[in-house]
């Protein structure tokens, strides 16, 4: 079996979304540290004024340092803010009838912590893009280590041969300790697809939300 292992991004670009695509499970890594400056909270949608960011507020709450698990999502009009953006950038989109209630009522449901929230619209997404690879969260399994040897023994854990990763993390990871377990490291080949934008000249890497609102077929469909 193919795992994939990876944080739960706020509505992540379409090559995270390939990847869950290609694996026989997607390991949630819930439990590392939350990043302010990352994409936990935060990824660009495509306006009349060009890529933009929507960013969720998440409290700190005297903490430097907390696990993405453990963020707290802040009070105030962020919510309303978000879909009015949306709405704003994407009514004449031609899937926009189809996405926008979805986003409204995922949005509706008022969660408390950001781990909430990301999951909720991760399995929103991966369900438009015909995704039926089944999520574990990090969390429940009871390896303690960290770095490479903590993805190696989630790999172990969950019976994996494989482990499907993007290319980011070849600075870091260490592939013989995946060998010495007997898992394969496998290194993720995407290039986004172009398909027709609102707004202009075409803007790759934006939140998957994009191509939602363009383009109805699944990742597979493309070819991709």
């Amino acid at each position: 079996m193919t795992v994939t292992i990876h944080q739960p991004d706020f509505m992540p670009w379409l090559g995270f979304f390939d990847r869950w695509r290609a694996s026989g499970l997607y390991v949630v890594l819930d439990d590392v540290q939350f990043l302010r400056r990352g994409w936990h909270h935060r990824d660009r949608i495509k306006t009349a004024a060009g890529a933009a960011w929507l960013t969720v507020p998440v409290l700190n709450k005297g903490r430097f340092e907390q696990e993405i698990r453990e963020a707290v999502l802040a009070e105030g009009p962020w919510r309303r803010r978000h879909l009015a953006a949306i709405r704003a950038a994407y009514a004449r989109a031609p899937r926009f009838s189809r996405v926008f209630p979805l986003l409204e009522e995922v949005y509706g449901r008022n969660h408390d912590r950001l781990l909430e929230l990301n999951l909720d619209l991760l399995h929103l997404f991966a369900q438009l893009l015909g995704i039926t690879t089944p999520v574990v969260l990090a969390s429940s399994s009871a390896v303690q280590t960290e770095g490479t040897q903590r993805l190696v023994q989630l790999c172990t854990a969950h019976g994996a041969r494989t482990y499907l990763t993007g290319t980011g993390s070849r600075a870091y990871l260490d592939e013989a300790l995946f060998r010495a377990q007997g898992v394969r490291v496998e290194w993720q080949s995407f290039t986004p697809p172009c398909y027709p934008q609102l707004h202009g000249e075409f803007v790759p890497n934006l939140s998957a939300l994009d191509y939602l609102m363009m383009d109805s077929r699944p990742l597979q469909a493309l070819g991709l």
